[in-house]
């Protein structure tokens, strides 16, 4: 599992990582602020 990791690291770039790293916080973002409406509405 770390060699992959480290393979995946070393082939891609540095904006690959950062890319990955926003898209995972846009997606928890939206998650809390699509849950948080949908709780508040109901």
């Amino acid at each position: 599992m770390g060699n992959a990791i480290q393979d995946w690291l070393n082939s891609h770039g540095l904006g690959a990582i950062a890319a990955a790293v926003l898209g995972v916080i846009v997606t928890l973002a939206l998650i809390l602020v699509v849950g948080g409406y949908w709780i508040v509405t109901r």
